[in-house]
């Protein structure tokens, strides 16, 4: 079946569009995170390997930082033209530069090559989040923001659970140069996925009918507390690549089993995707408070008793770190539809990912910083954020 069969096929059908759109998008998703959680899943041992120190994977994670920037930016640039092109434009060039970003590290020589390839996936990233989670919250309107975004984050976590596993087993029998080149493959069908989308659903109404609106006064109290929540809770959420830095340098996990963890992880995400986003739509913003209890048991577990810690251990708290991750994609981003009127959404998505990326990335600096000298002064440091971010959830 080729596809412009296939579009004019669904194009008859006007009230379902919404429907195949969820469904391309979950699929562009799952692809798209085969590949550059494929790629990150061994992002820190990776840089290990070619010589890096623990503060070169606190720079690797600093992509994070210019991502969620670029979030902003495309978010402020989208909210100012309020044009369907321009997001359509920001969500499919994203796309592009990251399945091609993870490929080339077959190519890397050194540790600061690898890096720079890190932070251009996360320019993706940046680039295409805003605008593809805007078209997100419109097509699942019908089904629940939190349900349809829990939906979304199991097809993500599908891929970001291939992803890693294809690289372990490449990984274990050829070496990084093939792990990497082999996601060329999901890449390649993410784009097909994404214009065939596109080609369905080209004007995205909730832009079209609004006037642009880019004034930071308009996003409310309730707004800005929810931010200030967020930053605490990435304050002291460690970033994988430190986490998956210090498996290796610490001798706990081999490669191979830093992808399985990583692995794990994403596995954690799927399960809860749904759950949780069943939860949100019933009990609204008490259900974040998941994310700061699982996020501080991700470091409690590991680090209360460093010693003694066995591969066991290093999988539960991965799969806790899991379970944050999928708080942050699922019930945190419904969060921001719930809190923002439609024209406010993009500025609001954008907002929420440059205070993220930068508060992300700080926390990422401090955990290698302080694993390096302190076990104590790490888990008290986790544990003063976490609360705050508690207290603050209250408030909202």
């Amino acid at each position: 079946m080729s596809i412009m069969y296939l579009v004019s096929g669904m194009g008859g059908d006007r009230n379902k569009k919404w429907l195949y759109v969820f469904i391309l998008l979950g699929l562009v998703s799952l692809t798209a995170d085969m590949v550059y959680e494929g790629g990150r899943s061994v992002g820190g041992s990776y840089i290990e390997s070619l010589g890096g120190s623990a503060i070169a994977s606190a720079i690797a994670s600093s992509g994070d930082l210019i991502g969620y920037g670029l979030r902003f930016v495309s978010g402020f640039l989208a909210s100012l033209f309020a044009s369907s092109a321009i997001f359509w434009g920001f969500t499919i060039l994203g796309y592009a530069i990251t399945v091609s970003a993870i490929p080339l590290l077959s190519y890397a020589n050194s540790w600061e090559s690898a890096t720079m390839l890190y932070l251009l996936e996360r320019v993706g990233k940046g680039l295409r989040s805003p605008t593809r989670d805007v078209i997100l919250a419109e097509v699942t309107e019908n089904i629940g923001k939190g349900k349809g975004f829990g939906i979304h984050e199991l097809m993500d976590q599908i891929g970001a659970v291939a992803g890693p596993v294809a690289v372990s087993i490449a990984l274990a029998a050829y070496g990084y140069k093939t792990a990497f080149m082999i996601l060329l493959i999901p890449g390649a069908i993410t784009i097909l996925f994404l214009l065939v989308a596109y080609l369905l659903y080209p004007s995205v109404k909730s832009v079209e009918i609004s006037t642009p609106k880019i004034s930071f006064s308009g996003l409310g109290r309730r707004f800005w507390l929810y931010i200030a929540s967020t930053t605490m809770l990435s304050l002291g959420y460690i970033h994988w690549m430190v986490l998956s830095y210090y498996l290796k340098c610490w001798g706990i996990l081999t490669d191979p089993e830093i992808a399985l963890a990583y692995t794990l992880a994403m596995l954690t995400d799927a399960a809860v995707a749904i759950p949780i986003g069943i939860v949100y739509d019933k009990l609204k913003f008490k259900s974040l408070y998941i994310a700061p209890l699982s996020a501080l048991g991700t470091v409690l577990i590991l680090l209360i008793n460093l010693h003694g810690v066995t591969k066991t251990m290093a999988y539960a708290s991965s799969a806790l770190w899991g379970v944050t991750m999928g708080c942050f994609e699922t019930i945190m981003r419904a969060s921001i539809a719930d809190i923002l009127p439609p024209e406010k959404r993009a500025m609001g998505y954008g907002v929420f990912g440059l205070v993220y990326g930068i508060s992300w990335t700080l926390g990422a600096f401090v955990f290698a910083y302080l694993l390096q000298i302190s076990t104590v002064m790490t888990v008290v440091y986790t544990t003063i954020t976490q609360i705050a971010s508690i207290l603050l959830i209250t408030l909202l």
